[in-house]
């Protein structure tokens, strides 16, 4: 109690050092917190509109070598992202969990857009179910004009108004919704692909990114015929008794021996002793498959096909946890025996994310350097403080002071100095933010307004950065502290006499 005091005492006994150290700690919690305030503020809003307009909170992708983005763009420069295996089963896994909020399968790819036999240009495009789009998005677009397509209702696309600009100046007739819209994609595995489908709506995202804003939404099977997957649009895939049970014996070793494979069955066997009749599985050798029917010249078997997504949307209910659905997901997946990839929202959005992510670390690192700074300036203050009151130390040696209490006593002044330093500079910072809010940050250039997510980043008051400067500067201010008082304890008692 009695070192509190004359601690407290000691930060008005001597102004002038008071007054420079308490103005080194508040300009650098004022400094760390409008800094902290606006990155997180960018970083909250790129979070905001990827999350709940792109990515979700974290998504499935096929097995690639590289992080892939939404936009089926990879590091690694493959051409197609390839389809998630078991992504039914995934989907119902993740669903069934109960902090899990949707699951949005989905593809992408890119796209060219043509009038006729006139390519306008290259358009990236979402491959969606849309009634679970919209579930999985709520309220993520407005409608220029059109109507909303219905799932399972023919192939159609909805084009952003940036692409709706291009074909309207490009052709002699209006273009707008019931129009004819060319889309062509070129890739390894389907060769050059051409669709003609319906332009059902022109739409805006309800988020203010100018490098997102140029995507648009296609019907999956459409996407699916352009990226080269297999189609649902006719329906499954059916085959005759003969042709299942030729496939469930077929051994493809036997392509390069020169035996005949012994799943292939002789002219004799086929012709029915030239009757025409088609031979049976066990004639064959082979097992009819479940559900085959007696008469195998005309039994059918339906083969129901599974969906090829690419990716797997997952978002997560508030407050929960999305890095243990992430690892949980894992397991299953590694149970089910599928190699695929499980990445985060950064991962997920691409350069733009990522850039943001990368200034919030080069910011740390600066604020690394200006607190190594505030250390080294704190304590040279206190021990050129320290040595101006050699007698006073002494003094209080001389009367019984131990070591203990003048180490609590240099310590508890500087807490008091960084507490009230610390309150000064987080109203200072809190000021400039109230400001800076007021006007706005406009960004200089595009790379600005990606990074802002939007034309004007508009900086908001961070709890968390607040306590993370007010803790970060009274820490380094009490290590700064740490030599002087080792030199406060070396003053004797003798030394107070010996002082004028």
């Amino acid at each position: 109690m009695i070192a509190s005091a004359i601690a407290f005492r000691n930060l008005f006994l001597h102004k002038a050092k008071t007054l420079m150290i308490g103005t080194i700690m508040c300009l650098g919690i004022a400094v760390l917190f409008v800094g902290n305030s606006l990155i997180d503020t960018a970083v909250n809003g790129l979070e905001r509109i990827f999350v709940k307009g792109y990515t979700g909170d974290f998504m499935l992708t096929g097995s690639t070598v590289f992080p892939t983005t939404v936009f089926a763009e990879t590091s690694g420069g493959e051409e197609v992202v390839p389809h998630i295996r078991e992504s039914a089963a995934l989907a119902s896994f993740l669903s069934a969990r109960p902090e899990v909020g949707g699951v949005l399968p989905m593809l992408s790819g890119k796209t060219a857009i043509g009038l006729g036999e006139q390519v306008l240009g290259d358009l990236p495009m979402f491959g969606i179910d849309i009634d679970s789009y919209r579930k999985f998005f709520p309220g993520n677009i407005t409608l220029v004009s059109g109507s909303w397509p219905e799932s399972g209702k023919g192939a159609w696309v909805m084009l952003p108004e940036s692409a709706l600009r291009k074909l309207g100046g490009a052709g002699s007739a209006p273009v707008g919704p019931g129009s004819r819209i060319i889309l062509s994609a070129e890739g390894d595995q389907a060769g050059t692909v051409i669709r003609e489908v319906t332009l059902c709506a022109v739409f805006r995202f309800n988020q203010n990114n100018r490098d997102l804003a140029d995507m648009g939404l296609a019907d999956a099977d459409t996407m699916r015929d352009l990226l080269g997957f297999a189609s649902l649009r006719d329906g499954p895939v059916v085959l005759t008794a003969a042709e299942s049970a030729f496939i469930a014996s077929f051994n493809p070793d036997s392509l390069f021996t020169d035996e005949t494979p012994a799943t292939a069955a002789s002219p004799a066997e086929t012709s029915g002793a030239g009757t025409g009749a088609t031979a049976s599985p066990a004639a064959t050798g082979a097992t009819p498959p479940p559900g085959a029917a007696a008469d195998p010249a005309s039994a059918t078997v339906s083969h129901p096909p599974e969906p090829a997504w690419q990716f797997l949307l997952v978002s997560v209910k508030k407050g929960q946890s999305a890095s243990r659905t992430m690892a949980a997901v894992e397991k299953e997946a590694a149970r089910l025996e599928v190699d695929t990839r499980v990445q985060g929202w950064v991962e997920s959005a691409g350069t733009v994310a990522r850039t943001a992510m990368t200034v919030r670390l080069v910011f740390d690192l600066l604020v690394s350097i200006v607190a190594v700074v505030v250390v080294i300036i704190t304590m040279n203050a206190l021990v050129v403080s320290i040595g101006e009151r050699v007698a006073e130390i002494g003094t209080l040696r001389a009367i019984g002071a131990r070591r203990a209490f003048v180490r609590s006593m240099v310590l508890q002044e500087t807490a008091f100095l960084a507490i009230i330093a610390g309150l000064v500079g987080l109203a200072t910072g809190g000021l400039i933010l109230l400001v800076l809010s007021r006007v706005g940050i406009h960004a200089p250039n595009l790379f600005f307004e990606a990074l802002f997510g939007g034309p004007v980043l508009v900086p908001r008051v961070s709890a968390g950065a607040a306590v993370k400067a007010f803790l970060w500067i009274s820490a380094l201010s009490l290590l700064s502290a740490w030599y002087p008082t080792v030199v406060a304890l070396r003053v004797k008692p003798v030394t107070a006499m010996q002082s004028d």
